[in-house]
């Protein structure tokens, strides 16, 4: 793929069968690790924009890593676990409160271009009976013609560990599957010669269904998780329609709550990112919040590192401010990349909001004995 990439970056007058190469490379995002993923968008971005020379001399700071390039993504991985999003990336966190819960999230990239992608997720879980959770959630990954969707449906088994009835301290596993389509919308392009192969019929979409695994565990102010997600169940060649599924990725996370004073506590935590396609990331988290009965309100950093398997490395710092009031939930997370792409096209940012409603689902409420 990346050779094909090559022989049309050269050439302006297949600006839009190069957007098409450069969209299906980029979906690949921090997976790759290292600024693959922000080199391939800048690329589609040149060529759209008809900056020739600024894309060719980007072409090359791509070639040494394009080979790495080997897949595609699901719901890509971002700070949502810090705004309420946590059970996106592990089913075990499904129903882990007593509160209906729905989370909103909206992530922007290069906020100052109009044509940079966005990714848009909605999700609700609850304990539904007894002690078991479920929950369902929807994304939207939405980058020029290309569009990826996906539906996330699971369930977990919660066991109290002490005898409090807040379930503050309790043990969870959980299952789950994922629904992926991911399709390129040729009509959206005018190529020059619209026989070319590379825009060949039947080879623009693609279905797949995943599993996921997840374990957790939270104690003594103590937190903890495992997760295995991106299971392939069906198409799990390496490439399917020109298309390459997305590798299987492997969550670790662990944190404390450090209440040091009354009404306030300090959280710091780590998650870890590992895949299939032997690329890292991991973020480094401290959050302080301060609370009352009924609200809470908290602010702090994330610091991220990616790297790939060539070597290829990302650092960002990221603040984060997310809150409570009655029933309502906010958060925001701002990312700042360290590099030129960041600084020319803009930082991302993600905004967050969701309801923790009393539970109508299970009348009768969580069993503890």
């Amino acid at each position: 793929m990346h050779i094909l990439l090559a022989s049309y970056i050269l050439s302006p007058k297949k600006n839009c069968i190069l957007k098409v190469r450069c969209q299906k490379i980029c979906r690949k995002r921090q997976n790759v690790g290292g600024n693959i993923w922000k080199i391939t968008r800048v690329l589609y971005i040149c060529v759209v924009k008809k900056s020739y020379l600024l894309y060719k001399i980007i072409v090359l700071l791509a070639s040494g890593v394009m080979i790495s390039v080997k897949s595609q993504e699901t719901l890509p991985f971002y700070q949502q676990y810090l705004v309420d999003g946590d059970f996106l990336f592990n089913p075990a966190l499904l129903g882990k409160t007593d509160d209906v819960v729905l989370n909103i999230n909206y992530q922007k990239q290069f906020s100052q271009l109009s044509e940079s992608p966005n990714v848009q997720s909605l999700g609700l879980h609850a304990n539904v009976f007894d002690r078991v959770g479920a929950g369902i959630s929807f994304f939207r990954d939405q980058n020029g013609p290309i569009s990826s969707n996906g539906l996330m449906l699971g369930a977990s088994y919660f066991i109290p560990i002490t005898d409090e009835e807040d379930r503050q301290d309790q043990f969870s596993f959980g299952i789950g599957t994922n629904l992926y389509n991911m399709n390129i919308d040729y009509t959206q392009l005018n190529p020059e010669q619209p026989g070319d192969q590379v825009l060949g019929e039947n080879t623009n979409d693609i279905f797949i269904a995943y599993a996921n695994l997840g374990t957790a565990i939270k104690y003594r102010h103590f937190f903890a998780g495992v997760s295995v997600v991106d299971i392939p169940l069906s198409n799990d060649m390496s490439i399917v329609n020109g298309i390459e599924p997305s590798p299987t990725k492997f969550y670790f996370n662990l944190g404390y709550d450090w209440h040091f004073v009354d009404g306030l506590y300090l959280t710091p935590s780590m998650m870890m990112n590992l895949n299939t396609n032997s690329s890292r990331i991991i973020d480094y988290n401290v959050m302080a919040t301060a609370f009352g009965e009924k609200s809470n309100i908290s602010a702090g950093i994330s610091f991220r590192s990616a790297k790939s398997a060539v070597g290829s490395q990302n650092l960002g710092l990221s603040p984060v401010i997310k809150g409570k009031v009655g029933f309502l939930t906010f958060g925001a997370v701002y990312n700042m990349g360290v590099s030129e792409l960041t600084e020319n096209f803009g930082n991302s940012f993600m905004l967050s909001l969701g309801f923790n409603i009393e539970n109508f689902i299970n009348s009768r409420g969580f069993r503890y004995r």
